[in-house]
């Protein structure tokens, strides 16, 4: 994107950058109210919307009338500039197509659960058993453990029974179960009923006018949790459980099950951290690639977030690591519910992955759940945070189709147009839109690499371990609370990081030139922080960077683990590191690399900054986290010799607030609560470029102006106006021009004159060396046009489309009838007196280039730059419309001189526009962006055969020269920007 582009689009930010809520279709839906509430969607400055099939929907879920209304909405939505996306699920979490697929029972959900039989206690045991085992308890834990046969407890033993049960049935899966994602089958069924049907019914939508789909909330079962059918005694089961684990992990889950369950806290187990790890990748394998493959397949956007993000334990309890599910969707996501909700790491987790990994968008699920007390200042709060750490497609939750009954208690408030500021909120969603402009520009500015500590989690995972999402093991409380630590003490010191997923690592990472590369992203620091286990593929990886000079930070205590085995390894690697107490100042002297820009004054941690730049600028946006209080005089420093300004994202102004070379680039700077600030810092000025990027206001055009006739069994060929004469002469009819009949006289007293008409066929032949993405056809006299084809394909002539007069009546030219090389337009007409033949033009993005041959022309690319001259000879000899050339970016005010162009005016274009159009030709403009010439028509309607190419007067007759000034070849004027004007910078602003 070119200056100017993002400037524009930073006043006026593109649907891209909108956000798409929650459309909740949660009653008996109406074609009409839906068009109507689209409408007001674009209103409100939404980008767009998610369909999503809520509590109340009376339409029937993947009906015939669901797909025609998502049909009729996506047609909508694509009329209205916006974006329409589905939603893979009746309700949430996603996976059995409103409980269509859980209807059969071997695709339902199932645990293992753990029972205990007292002493002299009979338990029955059926089929669904897997294993007995006979103990003695000792609290949390056992001794003398045997696997038994009998389901008896003899005296002083107790009995533990694993046996596999299904997921209860409840009426939020339609009085089914939900999915088990681990099998492979049970997906494809829900791809079968839902994402096929998708792609049958909506047809060449999808991946078209249909963006993508918006998985949600999917996991594998909840494990040694009450949440989400789970229970404290239960774990996740598949069929293919046992015997994946076993080719895994090299030894039998079975026997390993009372050490998995029954643990004393803050004992680290392997088999958890092995058994978790199956599950991840039976989960990924069986779930997560393949909805990635289907929208893959059908060119869709996979977006949407998986359950559950905050914490590390609500991670490890509903599937693992989230980071992991994040490599397979396109646009990865996550849900923020709630208002005071804070868990700032959740976006951090899902950036790193989208920056490692080069995906364009994070969404955020945002606002569910926050009440109908929420003022539009609260919705700011709620997204500011998000935002700043790269959140760039919001998705607010909830958008109702109706509050009746029981809709209007879901998760409200509904943030449409039953909310009395719905008018005024178009404010925010623009606002919103131009930070995630703003902040996508360039690449993040990181260089340390925080290794994220999941899978220490996961070995102290047991019976016990969690209350609901939240640990209650000390241990992994322990670990929580050191992950927050490194967070807090990172971000309030201004040090930006990425977090590293060890899997991820291990599948993208290398080491090249003392650099740690994952993916796409580089860092010259790693740091190992409250982690208790690491594998040893990571701590390979991690002696490479360090024998290549890359710095290896141990921060506090050294894992203790390798692979999940007690290990001594971690500590003798991280002597030849760097090792440092848990503490904020070591950690932050030791992950600092100098380039941060400096923020000092009280309170100058709770501004939390972000910095990304490209070759020309940085892009910085700050942020005053306290919501309550207020941050006066925090001094920032960027660094001499920067021109500093402030992009205002409530309004749009852009304004200059410090030269280069001015005093020592510091400010002072007062935040309100809640205030956010967005900074470019520009580097120095650059010459104006050989070549420029440019635009045009109109389609490139080439004039056809020689022509094929046939009429009345004879032919005639040559340009046109000369061939229109011949035919006349033929005909016996009066020739065209300025004193010609006219034709209401002709109508009105040679009734019998005028209605007179022959068929005539026209062919004008035009060359493509290399085929347009789109060409147009502009020709007259569309009313008596019987037929018209090219290449002998037929072409809908009839349109209301016009091109620069309503007289050209404008078609466009299938691609598929074109071809490389030799082209034919033919055209039958009904010929009279009162019409004639003229010229056709093709339009379109193409360059033209003359042929060797005498008076062809070729289409080929537009040409990629101007240089400063005559573009006749780039490639737009019969354009004549206005050409944009854009300039470097100039920050501040410059004087513009010496402009010399070939057209009717010139364009200066900055934060003003100035029209020159006499001399001197020179400008003072402040943050020039763009010079515009804008051509004449000369070279496009002509005199185009005259070899004079300036003549004392214009008139009909210089159209049809005599033959002493009559030239076949075309005699075109200068046109274009010729020269480079010379740019001076001036101090301050105009």
């Amino acid at each position: 994107m070119n200056e100017k582009e993002f400037v524009e689009s930073f006043k006026k930010p593109p649907v891209e950058f909108r956000a798409k809520p929650f459309w909740a279709w949660n009653g008996r839906l109406d074609k009409e109210e839906l068009f109507r509430q689209i409408e007001i969607m674009k209103e409100m400055g939404f980008g767009g919307f998610f369909m999503h099939s809520r509590t109340g929907l009376q339409t029937e879920y993947l009906g015939e009338e669901w797909f025609d209304l998502i049909n009729e909405c996506a047609d909508k939505a694509s009329g209205q500039g916006l974006e329409a996306w589905i939603y893979d699920e009746d309700r949430w979490p996603s996976g059995i197509a409103g409980g269509l697929v859980t209807q059969e029972e071997r695709f339902r959900a199932k645990f293992i659960e753990m029972r205990m039989a007292a002493p002299g206690e009979y338990v029955e045991c059926g089929e669904n058993t897997l294993a007995v085992f006979s103990c003695e308890m000792e609290g949390n834990t056992f001794k003398k453990l045997k696997k038994v046969e009998q389901a008896e407890a003899s005296d002083g033993e107790n009995l533990l029974i694993f046996s596999i049960v299904y997921s209860d049935s409840k009426d939020v899966y339609n009085g089914y179960t939900y999915l088990d994602t681990m099998n492979f089958d049970a997906v494809e069924q829900f791809l079968e009923l839902t994402h096929h049907q998708y792609a049958e019914k909506c047809g060449k939508r999808i991946g078209t006018s249909i963006r993508g789909v918006f998985t949600d909330e999917p996991h594998r079962g909840a494990m040694f949790s009450s949440f989400s059918e789970g229970s404290e005694n239960r774990i996740p089961y598949t069929d293919q459980l046992f015997s994946v684990f076993e080719e895994e992990c090299g030894y039998d889950l079975k026997q390993q099950l009372p050490y998995l369950f029954l643990r004393e806290e803050g004992t680290f187990s392997k088999a958890a951290l092995d058994y978790i790890e199956v599950c991840q990748k039976l989960f990924l394998k069986n779930f997560a690639r393949p909805i990635q493959k289907w929208c893959s397949d059908n060119h869709m956007i996979f977006t949407g977030h998986v359950l559950h993000e905050d914490s590390l334990s609500a991670q490890t309890v509903m599937q693992g690591s989230l980071m992991r599910f994040y490599e397979y969707m396109d646009y990865p996501g996550i849900d923020i519910l709630t208002e005071k909700n804070e868990c700032w790491w959740v976006v951090k987790q899902a950036v790193s992955v989208a920056r490692q990994l080069d995906k364009p968008f994070v969404l955020s699920e945002l606002y569910g759940g926050t009440g109908w007390q929420m003022t539009l200042e609260n919705y700011k709060q709620v997204g500011d945070w998000q935002a700043l750490f790269g959140v760039n497609l919001r998705c607010p939750h909830l958008s109702w189709y109706t509050m009746q009954g029981e809709a209007k208690r879901d998760y409200p408030a509904s943030i449409f147009y039953q909310s009395a500021w719905y008018r005024e909120y178009e404010k925010l969603e623009t606002y919103f839109a131009r930070i995630g402009m703003f902040t996508s520009q360039g690449k993040n500015e990181c260089s340390l690499l925080v290794l994220n500590p999941i899978e220490s989690v996961w070995g102290y995972s047991r019976s016990g371990a969690f209350l609901g999402l939240e640990a209650a093991d000390s241990r992994i409380q322990y670990l929580e609370k050191r992950y927050q630590e490194v967070f807090g003490i990172l971000v309030s010191g201004h040090v930006e990081f990425d977090y590293g997923e060890e899997s991820i690592l291990e599948k993208h990472g290398k080491v090249e030139n003392g650099l740690i590369y994952v993916g796409k992203c580089c860092y010259q620091k790693v740091l190992i922080a409250g982690m208790d286990t690491i594998r040893m593929k990571t701590l390979d990886l991690l002696e490479e960077f360090r024998e290549q000079g890359g710095s290896v930070i141990f921060a506090g205590e050294r894992p203790k683990y390798v692979d999940g085995i007690l290990s001594e390894h971690v500590e003798e690697v991280a002597q030849r590191c760097v090792t440092v107490k848990f503490s904020k100042d070591q950690i932050l002297q030791s992950c600092r690399n100098e380039t941060e820009i400096v923020l000092e004054g009280e309170g100058a941690g709770e501004i939390l900054c972000r910095i990304s730049s490209d070759e020309d600028a940085r892009y910085m946006m700050l942020l005053n986290s306290n919501r309550n209080q207020a941050h006066r005089d925090i001094k920032i420093s960027f660094g001499a010799e920067n021109t500093v300004e402030l992009w205002n994202a409530r309004d749009g102004e852009i304004r200059t607030i410090l030269e280069d070379n001015e005093q020592s680039g510091t400010l002072t700077v007062q935040f309100a609560p809640g205030e956010e600030k967005l900074y470019r810092i520009s580097k120095r000025t650059k010459e104006l470029p050989d070549l420029f990027t440019y635009s045009l206001s109109e389609e490139n055009v080439l004039v056809l102006d020689f022509v094929e006739a046939e009429i009345g069994g004879n032919r005639f060929e040559g340009e046109v106006l000369k061939t229109d004469r011949k035919i006349r002469n033929y005909l016996g009819l009066s020739i065209r021009g300025g004193e010609m009949l006219q034709p209401w006289y002709i109508q009105k007293y040679e009734r019998q004159q005028y209605e007179k008409r022959w068929d005539i066929e026209l062919k004008y032949t035009f060359h493509i060396r290399k085929l347009p993405s789109r060409l147009y056809l502009a020709f007259e006299d569309v009313e008596h046009v019987s037929d018209m084809r090219v290449n002998g394909s037929r072409i809908q002539y009839n349109t209301e489309n016009y091109w620069i007069d309503r007289c050209f009546s404008r078609v466009e030219i299938p691609y598929g009838s074109l071809k490389e090389g030799e082209n034919e337009i033919k055209i039958c007409s009904r010929y009279g007196i009162e019409n004639g033949l003229e010229a056709v033009y093709l339009l379109g993005e193409f360059g033209v280039y003359n042929f060797s041959d005498k008076g062809k022309w070729e289409l080929s690319q537009l040409p990629r730059y101007l240089k400063a001259g005559d573009v006749t000879y780039q490639g737009l000899p019969f354009y004549s419309g206005s050409i944009r050339y854009d300039l470097p970016e100039m920050e501040g005010a410059y004087q513009i001189q010496d402009i010399k162009f070939a057209g009717s005016c010139v364009k200066i274009i900055g934060d003003s526009t100035e029209v020159l159009f006499a001399p001197p030709y020179m400008s003072e403009m402040n943050q020039p962006r763009n010079l515009e010439v804008v051509l004449t028509r000369r070279n496009t309607f002509g005199p185009l055969h005259c070899s004079r190419k300036r003549l004392p007067a214009y008139g009909p007759e210089v159209f049809l020269m005599d033959q002493e000034e009559w030239q076949d070849e075309y005699s075109l004027i200068g046109q274009g920007l010729l020269e480079k004007p010379r740019i001076r910078r001036m101090n301050g602003q105009k």
